[in-house]
């Protein structure tokens, strides 16, 4: 199975890997000031893979002043320390605040196929973010993999085609190896068709 990724602020492995802090806005407001004071604070640390650090700047950001992307960022350093589950309710609580966050819900699929190999979540998730930013090559394409792989090949079809008119030229032979796919599924049925009629 291809490894899901994203090309905005990525790790080496390609998991999203922070939110702008465009969640905070200059009211002047303390809590706001010292959650974005926070906020910052841990993105330094994560950069630095202090992850113990920058949880801590998270969390005391969160209690601030709950906002999206200390959420997500939290989520980000559960899913690099491997706590899969901790890392899809970061997310999730990320989600309740800003709904409409592609990223999210690419992350949120990628820890539930790490968790549990939960398709059927991961392709929910891919479906929100691909709806949400339809134009995004990765995601349609991370969206056709998953697609293939549960036996859904129009879905793939369409998503790897969203990918290529998108400008994911590496898309394309997994495009017409889901199309040859469908075709001998194709072929198969109506053989087996012709077969009964007999």
């Amino acid at each position: 199975m291809n490894t899901i990724h994203r090309k905005d602020h990525q790790d080496r492995k390609g998991f999203a890997t922070s939110l702008s802090f465009s969640d905070f806005s200059k009211t002047g407001d303390p809590s706001l000031d010292k959650a974005q004071q926070y906020m910052e604070e841990g993105v330094e640390f994560q950069s630095n893979n202090m992850l113990p650090l920058a949880m801590s700047s998270f969390q005391k950001s969160i209690n601030e002043h709950p906002t999206a992307g200390a959420y997500y960022n939290m989520g980000v350093c559960y899913f690099q320390l491997g706590d899969f589950q901790s890392s899809i309710n970061s997310f999730q609580e990320s989600l309740k605040l800003a709904p409409h966050h592609a990223d999210v819900h690419t992350n949120i699929a990628t820890a539930h196929i790490k968790l549990n190999g939960n398709m059927k979540e991961a392709l929910n998730h891919l479906k929100a973010a691909a709806n949400i930013t339809p134009q995004d090559a990765e995601i349609q394409f991370n969206l056709a993999v998953i697609s293939e792989n549960t036996g859904d090949l129009d879905t793939a079809i369409s998503a790897y085609q969203a990918a290529v008119n998108n400008g994911l030229e590496t898309a394309q032979m997994n495009l017409r190896n889901a199309k040859t796919k469908k075709f001998a599924k194709l072929a198969k049925e109506a053989e087996f068709k012709d077969s009964k009629s007999e």
